[in-house]
This record gives C-alpha cells, structure tokens and sequence, in this order.
C-alpha cells in the first residue's frame, strides 16, 4: 500500500525543518528578576544563547554590576550542555564552579549522578611583611601561607524508581553527612509532592509539601525542626509577552514568636528575543 501523500502546507513545513536546523539558527532568550526582601531590593538579568550544538551560552548580572558605574562585580559567565555539563566563571573574584551530570538505567531504574566541584583561579595573597623584632624580643614566627580559598566537592545521587517515587543523596567531600531526601508525588496528575529531607550531619529532619493547581498556582510549605522555621510559599506562572513566574514567601520562626514574619516577593520573566 502506497504512503499518504501529506497536503501541501504540511510537506512545506516538514522541509523547512531540517532546513532551519541546518542552517544553526540559535534563539536568544532574556531573563528578569526582582526581588524584594524586608527593605531591599535586588535585580538581576541573564541573557542565554544558543551556541554550536546543544551548548548554550549565558551571561548573568546582579544589580551590583550596576551601582556604581559598569563594572565585573555580580557578573556570571555560564557555558553548558544541558544533562551533561556545566561551567560557571565569576570574573571580578575568579570563582570558578564545575558541574558534571550523567543519566543511566540501572535495573529499570532511572539513577542520575552529578559531581560540583568549585574552586578559585586567583593568584595567592602576597605574604606579609614580617616587622623586625625589639631588642632582645625572641624573632617573630613567620606568617603562614596564605592561597585561594580551598576547593569545593560535592555528590548529588538520585534514583527514580518509578514517576512517583524517588530518592536523592547528597553528600560534601570532607563534610562528613549526608543529606537524604524522599519525594513522593501522589495522585495521577503528580499534583501534590511530599519531601521528608534528613541531615545525618545535624542529625535534623526538614520537611515540605506542595500542591499544583490548574490555574497556574503552587502552594509550597517546609518546616525545619533543628531552627523550627516554618515557611510558606505561593508561585503563580503566567504567560504575558513570555513566561511570568510571581512568588511570595513567608518565613516564621517558631522557636520567637516575637520576631515578624521575614517576608520575601520576587518575579521572573522569561521572554524569547
């Protein structure tokens, strides 16, 4: 039997497919967020690019790049490959972040890896001028080295066991505890998600639980019982011009009812140039 002839407009678009793809058009996207924590203000701006292949670009500023004429302060520079790798580099303190991930199927379970290691490239301080001791002083020690601050390294595991279940560990190099965190997704529409999180380090329990809702909402809360903070946060994501995420949080400390609630507001809009 011979193959459907596909219509007219359908056989165009199917040949303008690999035609763009060949050409290696790359999007632009733009990204904007403000902040607003008790009496501060805080904004930020990415700018991502499609590069050669699946690497995509990105260039980060704070508003501290700003505030006192342009400058590297709050500048972050990002090359990765989404699922495989990810480079940070800080120019103004030459802070410098390696990120790692891997996906495998391991007895028809999805396990995922991923490796951080953050470093800095800044050259070591230069030593201290050593003052000539008093007469008859004993000679002063000699002031120790000083270099970059030490390196970084951490491992994320985690291990899906089917689309509602899943368990993640992660654990500091030198830290000595981990961080093991369940999350159960209930329902047929994964609408509610609860997170019972254990630090062995602290030996302390953290806990959150969310709900999606049709319209676009998330109601989020957490509990810390080392601090007994209690939070509570809501997320509204809309599409203006682009993607509008809205998000207000709130934060109780339980253990000083006298403190007011520490209340946090912060929008981000993404949008395609």
């Amino acid at each position: 039997a011979l193959a459907p002839v596909p219509p007219p407009a359908a056989a165009a678009a199917a040949a303008e497919t690999p035609r763009k793809e060949a050409t290696g058009e790359a999007g632009m996207k733009a990204t904007v967020k403000g902040r607003y924590e008790g009496d501060k203000a805080t904004a930020a701006a990415t700018v991502a690019l499609a590069a050669a292949g699946d690497l995509r670009l990105r260039a980060s500023a704070t508003d501290a790049a700003f505030a006192a004429g342009p400058s590297l302060d709050g500048l972050t520079l990002t090359l990765e490959k989404p699922g495989a790798f990810l480079l940070d580099l800080k120019p103004h303190n030459q802070d410098v972040r390696f990120q790692f991930m891997n996906s495998a199927t391991v007895l028809d379970k999805r396990v995922s890896l991923t490796y951080t290691h953050s470093t800095s490239l800044a050259p070591a301080a230069p030593k201290p001028a050593i003052p000539a001791p008093a007469a008859g002083a004993a000679p002063a020690p000699p002031p120790a080295p000083r270099g970059p601050p030490p390196g970084r390294t951490a491992l994320d595991l985690s291990i899906a066991f089917d689309p509602a279940n899943k368990v993640s560990v992660s654990h500091a190099l030198g830290g000595g505890g981990c961080r093991v965190k369940y999350t159960y997704a209930h329902g047929a529409g994964r609408l509610t998600t609860i997170e019972p999180v254990y630090d062995t380090a602290k030996n302390a329990w953290e806990f959150a639980v969310a709900r999606k809702f049709d319209a676009g909402d998330t109601v989020r809360g957490t509990y810390q019982a080392s601090t007994k903070q209690l939070g509570l946060e809501w997320t509204r994501s809309s599409s203006i011009g682009g993607v509008l995420s809205v998000q207000v949080a709130t934060t109780f400390d339980l253990s000083d009812q006298s403190k007011a609630p520490k209340l946090v507001a912060e929008s981000t809009w993404n949008y395609e140039i």
